[in-house]
């Protein structure tokens, strides 16, 4: 017997202002170019940030005089060259320079700019290369109530500037905090007209009878015709393998308040974020 429907709040996505921070690296420039697509297909305006950090951290302003002021302007210039980019591409662009806590400086421009999405560039490396890899970029989407939308470098990554989102993968456990997540994917689907598939990861071994009763549970969640898979193994090796295998062009996850849930936490989370064939979509429970 199926079971009732659940009325779910479909969250579609308004997006007027996105923030992409940038420390122009190749993997910079990849998220770069997905948030102008992005801001195309939303006709919002794209914000740009680079955070130095502080001279006296470096040593920087007593060793070199005059280097502080040589790497603001060189900064500024790469900045505003990225920002004509964006303009010929038909997108409104601002640049900001910034200096501190990376972390702290992306919150506040997010919130006092009233920014709507966030994209962050994940690739590996350490120190400034590394930039949006690991702590920070947890740390950013685990506290902002704002969609993150991570990029990685991988080469055959979809390209969304003239065919949209066709196909969305929601990997989640389905619990309530969770839930925003499938809500903003069934708002993008909403917007797009995409397919929508959902995922369920379960230890192995896991009992038949168990498996159905969570098939029953998502089955009450999504809307009909949505495509139902609940694999057994690893969560991260699980989500990539399936994203790859459907072709998928944007994953969806919901994200809880202090960290992702149980089974998408620390490697798995780290394991998505990097290998994952096309970008992500962090949504925090608001």
């Amino acid at each position: 017997m199926a079971a009732n429907p659940v009325s779910l709040p479909v969250n579609v996505p308004h997006i007027n202002r996105i923030l992409l921070p940038v420390n122009f690296t190749d993997a910079s420039q990849v998220a770069f170019q997905r948030a102008v697509e992005v801001a195309r297909i939303y006709h919002a305006s794209l914000w740009l940030v680079h955070v130095m950090a502080h001279p006296t951290s470096t040593g920087m302003a007593n060793v070199l005089p005059g280097a502080l002021a040589k790497l603001v302007a060189d900064l500024e210039s790469d900045l505003d060259k990225m920002q004509q980019l964006a303009s010929a591409q038909g997108v409104s662009c601002t640049a900001l320079l910034r200096e501190g806590s990376v972390v702290e400086q992306v919150r506040d421009v997010a919130r006092h700019r009233n920014i709507d999405l966030l994209v962050l560039a994940t690739h590996g490396g350490r120190g400034v290369h590394g930039l949006f890899l690991g702590s920070i970029a947890e740390r950013l989407i685990r506290t902002l109530t704002i969609p993150v939308l991570t990029v990685g470098i991988a080469k055959n990554q979809p390209s969304w500037d003239n065919a949209d989102v066709r196909h969305i993968l929601f990997a989640g456990d389905f619990c309530p905090e969770t839930l925003c997540g499938l809500s903003f994917a069934l708002g993008v689907q909403q917007r797009t007209g995409a397919r929508l598939s959902s995922l369920r990861v379960v230890p192995p071994g896991t009992r038949p009878e168990a498996i159905h009763v969570i098939r029953e549970k998502i089955q009450s969640l999504v809307p009909p015709g949505t495509d139902i898979h609940i694999a057994e193994g690893k969560v991260g090796t699980s989500v990539c393998n399936l994203a790859r295998e459907l072709g998928v062009d944007l994953i969806a996850l919901g994200v809880h308040k202090n960290s992702f849930a149980r089974e998408v936490f620390g490697t798995s989370l780290t394991q998505i974020l990097l290998t994952a064939p096309c970008p992500v979509i962090s949504v925090r429970q608001c």
